[in-house]
């Protein structure tokens, strides 16, 4: 994934696109015999083609090859330019700009318009929602409850500058000041969670300890710079 290096960091009204079932529809189009593959199973066919990649690296290269191309044909066609073109995918794009023209060999498919779209301080990773669902994507070791924070984040009313403010820092709080242990858990397992303490770094613990820890004696500042920052770094950034 790459993320365009000189665009805002917070942004509205954006399109992603991509090619559906894509290393699928490749095979397809060059007469591979793929009736042993299920289409509609997405993790199934995953495997199968994976298998096919791994025992025939001519496969792998075509597929790479012809993705890329196909993507750089969709931009050259639609004249996206590079302040247009927001993220660049392996199988896909999310741009600034409305596509016109998206069937050709492989069809580009419209997947969401992202209302709003913000941009980590380092551009390594985003979050976006189109109003209903929320997109998470680069951010490492994530968890139900954090994405939850992230939600919060796309909740705020960007329309009102001081309203910013004042969200952002009710974020900050929670993470910061908060009595409930399992917002810093990070599942590695059904019964196992990390957590970040204090004194003692990165400790795996059961679930049975995380209704006894002591929130004081969490790291809480290491999940605020791990998870939330680099966004409302980048929202300050944008509106001060």
């Amino acid at each position: 994934m790459n993320i365009n290096k000189t665009c805002n960091l917070f942004l509205r009204d954006l399109y992603s696109y991509d090619i559906s079932s894509c290393h699928y529809s490749i095979l397809h189009k060059f007469g591979f015999d793929l009736s042993k593959i299920n289409k509609e199973d997405k993790i199934s066919r995953n495997i199968q083609i994976g298998k096919m990649m791994a025992e025939n690296p001519r496969i792998t290269n075509l597929l790479r090859s012809t993705t890329e191309s196909v993507i750089n044909e969709y931009l050259n066609r639609n004249q996206v330019s590079s302040d247009e073109l927001i993220v660049r995918q392996y199988d896909g794009i999310i741009s600034k700009k409305l596509l016109k023209d998206t069937t050709n060999f492989l069809s580009l498919e419209l997947r969401d318009t992202f209302q709003v779209f913000i941009i980590s301080i380092d551009r390594t990773r985003y979050i976006a929602t189109n109003g209903l669902n929320t997109v998470i994507k680069g951010v490492s070791h994530r968890y139900e409850k954090i994405d939850n924070i992230f939600e919060k984040i796309l909740r705020i009313n960007f329309s009102n500058k001081s309203s910013v403010f004042k969200e952002l820092e009710k974020i900050k709080h929670e993470i910061l000041f908060s009595e409930n242990p399992l917002l810093y858990c990070i599942p590695t397992t059904e019964s196992m969670f990390n957590v970040v303490l204090k004194e003692y770094g990165l400790m795996e613990v059961s679930s049975t300890v995380t209704k006894i820890l002591d929130t004081n004696d969490i790291d809480r500042e290491w999940y605020f710079n791990t998870y939330v920052r680099p966004f409302t770094e980048s929202i300050t950034i944008e509106f001060l």
